[in-house]
């Protein structure tokens, strides 16, 4: 086994899970956006880990857009997540939703500004 094979990262798509190139920036599986990323902020208690929580599910692609973006504007990382095979099939969002994706501690703050929205 030669050494580039053994210090090689693997990256993944936020979508559909399969392996994808470090420089793709759409997944050429299921299409999905993979230029945007979570930054994690550095905690000071290692201890603790940071992981993602769904804020919200929305029933539709349109209001998950809205909120993501207020969120962003309010300096909130998030990303949606929905499976609904790359808008091919939209029905499958009444069933599974759209989720949108915070860290786990902006989730009350991603809660306060859907609030004020009227979106939670």
């Amino acid at each position: 086994m030669s050494e580039e094979n053994l210090n090689t990262e693997e990256f993944y798509c936020t979508e559909c899970k399969r392996i994808v190139k470090e420089e793709d920036k759409v997944c050429p599986f299921c299409g999905a956006d993979l230029g945007e990323t979570i930054e994690v902020e550095e905690k000071t208690d290692d201890s603790e880990k940071v992981g993602e929580v769904v804020v919200k599910i929305f029933m539709n692609d349109i209001e998950a857009i809205l909120a993501k973006e207020q969120l962003e504007s309010e300096g909130i990382k998030c990303f949606i997540m929905s499976d609904n095979y790359g808008g091919m099939m939209p029905a499958l969002n009444l069933s599974e939703g759209v989720k949108l994706i915070v860290n786990e501690y902006n989730y009350e703050k991603a809660v306060e500004v859907l609030k004020a929205m009227e979106m939670f």
